[in-house]
């Protein structure tokens, strides 16, 4: 009798491992077929596009994922069948900014990024993508205006009070730069390239021999593959080796 109750035991958690591991066996192989879609966001989106064809938002999946890769053709032309279904899809004229942007268009690039602002004036993205766009483009002051529209509403934002800065640099008002540049070091105070700007900037612009040192030299203990590192070495000798 005990034999068999123990039999009849074993045999039942024998069942329920096996079906267990059954139930394993489908959620991986669920797990897998899924990972082997978004493995590949471009198969991904593709594969909903098939689902959704009339849909606008999948084309724009489908754009930005090839922007992501790269492949800007298919990103363009991706982006551009999407706004063929929804002509006020904000979002498509902001990926579009940044399509055109890659590609070297900087008149559509800026074009695109108004469009989207117009349509939905706060995608905010939209300010930072214009500020890139104008400064490659040289426009320093729409670049700058772009920029502080959007520290007006992210203010912490990283990395843009430093390209803020650059472009305050690139006018010559190197007043304004350092302002940036600090700003940026005080949100994030292991930003190498900020401390390296500030540094230059301090002895080539304004001769403070102390600033200029302790922003070089954390820059060179902050980042060991820095650029040019051998010439700013050899700048903080010399500094070093000034009264």
């Amino acid at each position: 009798m005990f034999k068999q109750s123990l039999t009849q035991t074993l045999k039942l958690h024998f069942i329920e491992i096996l079906v267990f591991l059954v139930v394993i066996l489908l959620l991986f192989m669920g797990t897998y077929l899924r990972n082997e879609t978004w493995n590949d966001e471009i198969e991904l989106w593709k594969d909903c596009l098939k689902k959704s064809p009339q849909k606008a938002r999948p084309y724009v999946n489908l754009g930005f994922a090839y922007l992501d890769a790269g492949i800007y053709d298919q990103a363009l032309q991706a982006t551009q069948n999407a706004l063929k279904i929804d002509p006020k899809f904000a979002n498509a004229y902001y990926n579009l900014s940044i399509i055109y942007q890659k590609i070297g268009d900087l008149k559509q690039a800026i074009e695109m990024g108004k469009k989207a602002l117009e349509i939905d004036p706060v995608l905010h993205m939209a300010y930072y993508s214009l500020g890139g766009i104008y400064f490659e483009k040289g426009q320093y002051e729409e670049s700058v205006e772009a920029y502080k529209k959007f520290l007006d509403i992210f203010p912490y934002f990283p990395n843009v009070h430093h390209l803020l800065a650059i472009v305050y640099a690139a006018r010559k008002q190197f007043d304004q730069a350092i302002k940036e540049f600090e700003y940026e070091i005080r949100i994030n105070p292991y930003h190498t390239l900020a401390h390296l700007n500030l540094g230059q900037i301090y002895w080539y612009e304004f001769r403070k021999k102390q600033k200029a040192l302790d922003h070089l030299k954390t820059a060179l203990f902050l980042d060991p593959l820095l650029p040019n590192r051998g010439e700013i070495r050899r700048l903080v000798h010399v500094l070093e080796g000034l009264p």
